[in-house]
């Protein structure tokens, strides 16, 4: 059996051999080609007392065949090229322009401090880009001319996408905006009492509808419920508060500020009913946010970590805190 095992031994140290040979001279894992040995294993750290030796002066000592087969180590490959690491790109400081002043998505509160859905996600996003982030206040007409100004990094404010038809603000070749953050499609609500009718042209016909004065809202109405009787309103407040009164059957407004009306103050009263109205040239593609042309790297990024907060759950979590209902 002895002889046996020495034979067993012997054919491992043979093969390693020849090993070497295959890969062209290249050094195993556990040699140490400045040493110029066949291989060495560097000695446990020097324990506390002991007297402190070099590491170039420390002895070589010859692996035994244990040692070999305990390292585990893969033999090296040339053949195979290195992959290359995942890049990590470094974390950097951003100034974000906002309003401040669009509650319930950017607005300051009691003690000063931003609050809102654009600013939670904001803050969201940098923690998803490993960035450190401000936020710098400008008035709505100001915010796109203090971007290019470079006095910030980007617009979060609740701005929508241009669209041919719906530009607000007017497209800017040197202004780019990632993918929508959250959508702005036109609803209907209607009396929690009442039934409402069926979204189709035909069914809403005579059916009294409140809508803002020379909104984009009336503007849809009319070319999708031609047979509806629309009674403009001088403002949405004024809409609603007409449906809360039942002087109107239903109001078409803006689906997420009719979301935060019957989530608040008109939850007695109301609810909304029908599908989203999503119409590009009218209600736009969304609220993104805004770039300079030259960040194309950025939005990227930024894209990506949105479609990351998306899908663990946090966007709905910020979302919830706002909204009754997903604004996405």
């Amino acid at each position: 059996m002895r002889f046996l095992l020495y034979l067993n031994l012997g054919a491992i140290v043979w093969l390693a051999g020849a090993l070497v040979q295959l890969y062209e001279g290249a050094p195993l894992p556990w040699v140490d080609p400045a040493a110029g040995e066949t291989a060495a294993i560097v000695e446990a750290e020097t324990p506390p007392g002991s007297s402190s030796v070099p590491d170039a002066a420390r002895p070589v000592a010859p692996l035994s065949i244990e040692q070999i087969m305990a390292l585990q180590l893969p033999l090296p490959n040339p053949e195979r090229a290195a992959e290359p690491l995942p890049a990590t790109p470094a974390p950097r400081r951003l100034v974000l322009l906002t309003e401040g002043d669009y509650p319930p998505f950017n607005y300051r509160e009691n003690d000063g401090d931003l609050a809102g859905f654009d600013i939670e996600l904001a803050r969201a996003l940098c923690d998803r880009l490993q960035a450190e982030c401000g936020f710098t206040l400008r008035p709505w007409h100001d915010l796109v001319p203090a971007l290019k100004r470079g006095e910030g990094d980007a617009v979060i404010a609740s701005m929508l996408i241009p669209v041919p038809g719906r530009e607000s603000p007017a497209a800017d070749d040197d202004v780019v905006f990632t993918a929508s953050y959250y959508s702005t499609p036109g609803h209907f609500a209607a009396r929690r009492n009442a039934v409402p009718p069926a979204a189709t042209a035909s069914a809403l016909a005579g059916r009294r509808i409140a809508v803002q004065a020379g909104s984009v809202h009336q503007a849809f109405a009319l070319t999708r419920f031609p047979n509806a009787t629309l009674v403009p309103f001088a403002s949405v407040e004024r809409a609603r508060q007409a449906l809360a009164e039942g002087d109107v059957d239903l109001v078409f407004a803006d689906r997420n500020a009719l979301l935060r009306w019957t989530s608040g103050e008109g939850s007695d009263c109301c609810r909304l009913v029908g599908p989203n109205y999503a119409a590009p040239s009218f209600f736009g593609e969304g609220a993104g946010i805004a770039l300079r042309a030259e960040d194309e790297a950025l939005r990227n990024r930024m894209n990506d970590a949105l479609s990351a907060l998306v899908a663990d759950g946090t966007y709905a979590r910020i979302s919830a805190r706002y909204f009754s209902a997903s604004i996405y």
